[in-house]
């Protein structure tokens, strides 16, 4: 069970019945969705001194990360007094063990900044192998949603280019995208369309496969900023199966009377909107991250012809 101090008399020592500082510190971290595990990052017994360290999807400072499924070693016990020892995620999503002090009143190291806790480790004095009553789980693991994995706040922009661009990118660590899960996208911007009579592509593509692709009507020249927005899901009916629901709005391509306040026209029978449905791919996302991409194509290359993502949000639910 992730996060679960043993009652006295449960693990190897009483000692790891006591609930430290650097504990709450995670557990507090954890809630409020900083540092956590979205899934996996189980630590177990391998050998000897040797720990297995399950596949994860963590976010660290917020920030999505995978870590991989593979080993850490705890260093030497010491000869005379006990110790603590943390296994950690980093901020970069790699595996980590912070060792701490051996001492006769041993307690946990600090965290570097960012680490996600998995799992303290009792280290006996003169230990030579470690014995699942010597490891404590303490993931904070999030299953209820939604849970924001991933947002952009800082305008991404592409003028004066006829080449594909990439607007949003995100990695989905393998094993978050399973069986019940899904994965609600939100974009927002808006362009400038005031040269030529240029078309845009939209592309979406997940886990390399290309799910949706169409071609905007052809836009007549001018000034005013015209908005954008596309919110899709992708709901997991299986580890290796993926629906897609959502809808694209366009704005009308064609001649625009800018509002006296605000980017539109209230005119909206004349927006482009298209249905993101009925779209399903077998992509095991269990099985190796998956990356989702949101990509838009100008047919006319100039300066006064730009698109721009001006807010994303990704949520688990």
């Amino acid at each position: 069970m992730p996060w679960s101090i043993p009652d006295d008399g449960e693990a190897l020592a009483s000692v790891q019945s006591v609930v430290f500082q650097e504990y709450l510190e995670a557990l507090v971290e954890g809630i409020a969705g900083t540092n956590c595990i979205l899934a996996g990052g189980a630590v177990t017994v391998n050998a000897l001194l040797v720990l297995n360290v399950a596949k994860a999807s963590i976010l660290s400072n917020g920030i999505l990360r995978p870590v991989t499924a593979g080993t850490v070693t705890i260093a030497a016990a010491d000869v005379t007094n006990p110790r603590f020892d943390l296994v950690v995620a980093d901020s970069t999503g790699a595996k980590q063990v912070r060792t701490g002090t051996a001492n006769a009143a041993p307690k946990p190291p600090a965290r570097t900044a960012n680490d996600v806790l998995l799992a303290v480790i009792y280290v006996p004095a003169a230990t030579t192998e470690i014995a699942a009553n010597q490891i404590v789980d303490l993931r904070v693991l999030r299953t209820v949603g939604p849970i924001v994995v991933n947002k952009v706040t800082t305008p991404v922009v592409f003028s004066n280019t006829s080449a594909i661009q990439t607007y949003y990118s995100l990695v989905l660590p393998a094993g978050l995208l399973v069986t019940g899960r899904i994965l609600e996208l939100k974009l927002a911007g808006d362009m400038l369309m005031n040269n030529g009579t240029p078309t845009i592509t939209l592309t979406i593509s997940f886990g390399g496969t290309v799910i949706f692709a169409d071609v905007s009507g052809a836009a007549t020249a001018g000034t005013p900023r015209k908005p954008w927005k596309l919110h899709m899901n992708i709901t997991a009916h299986a580890n290796n199966d993926q629906e897609y629901t959502g809808f694209v709005m366009f704005p009308a391509l064609a001649a625009l009377t800018a509002p006296a306040t605000g980017l539109g026209d209230i005119a909206l029978t004349t927006a482009q909107v298209n249905a993101i449905s009925g779209i399903e791919t077998a992509i095991d996302a269990d099985a190796a991250d998956r990356t989702l991409l949101v990509q838009m194509t100008m047919s006319v290359a100039n300066a006064a012809n730009d698109i721009r993502l001006e807010s994303a949000v990704a949520e688990l639910l």
